[in-house]
């Protein structure tokens, strides 16, 4: 009779200890911060000015660490702005003769904006969803257009009812057609971009940036490749991918013809 009332005793001590732990674990679960893959962007500060002071927060000049808050334009004339968002999550860079809207994305009006980090962008009614992505917006090229340099984009149309997947070192173009192209970036175009005015001269690293270099030598390796027995005549005519971000490097050998 001892034992049996032991055993129930100990029983229901274990079973209130499962039950103690299993309440401590659920509140923890709900405790632990929840950082989405992208959130609303509520505010961009100004962390470099490149060029000239020719960068405007609506119609005012704008200083480094500058704010500008829901709702409003940064435009750049003839000078090149680095911005973070997100607590420093999110990094963009504006070309020049560029402008955009903080709102709950980075609407892109004029010009260039190259991104990384958990801040999504939009275009013409389009928007993107980033996924870890180095994506650039590009409002005046082929009627405007999204080119990924790393990882993937989701670009999306309301409107239309249109969910397009770009992935890395594609394109999509001709925004203004029903159905959006999309097409392999230019080798050449890869080249002139990274060694290009959105990295030329910044300091404030884009997350993963580092990646971009060895993306564009492995896309090299690839077309040389591809091109079987012609891969030597191609691979001199082909530009070296930049040794650093921001530089350009012409290529080593050039051709008797």
């Amino acid at each position: 009779m001892k034992m049996t009332i032991e055993r129930h005793f100990f029983r229901g001590r274990r079973r209130t200890v499962f039950s103690v732990l299993l309440a401590l674990l659920t509140v923890l679960v709900v405790a632990l911060p929840r950082i989405p893959a992208t959130a609303q962007i509520t505010q961009a500060t100004i962390v470099e000015i490149l060029d000239s002071d020719e960068v405007f927060v609506e119609e005012d000049k704008a200083s480094i660490d500058q704010i500008a808050e829901f709702g409003q334009n940064i435009h750049t004339e003839d000078a090149r702005a680095g911005l973070v968002f997100i607590d420093d999550l999110a990094v963009g860079r504006l070309g020049e003769d560029s402008s955009a809207i903080v709102g709950q994305c980075v609407e892109v009006q004029n010009g260039q904006l190259i991104a990384s980090g958990p801040v999504n962008g939009c275009l013409s009614g389009f928007f993107v969803d980033v996924r870890g992505t180095i994506f650039i917006i590009d409002a005046d090229d082929d009627k405007g257009n999204f080119k990924v340099l790393e990882g993937n984009i989701k670009v999306r149309n309301p409107e239309r009812g249109q969910d397009i997947e770009v992935g890395q070192l594609q394109q999509l173009g001709r925004l203004d057609r029903d159905e959006p192209e999309i097409r392999r970036i230019d080798f050449e175009d890869l080249v002139k971009i990274l060694a290009g005015v959105l990295f030329r001269g910044f300091e404030v690293k884009l997350p993963n940036e580092e990646k971009l270099l060895a993306i564009c030598n492995e896309e090299r390796f690839r077309i040389i490749e591809d091109a079987g027995e012609g891969g030597p005549v191609v691979a001199a005519r082909l530009p070296q991918c930049p040794t650093e971000l921001g530089v350009r490097v012409e290529p080593v050998i050039d051709l008797p013809f």
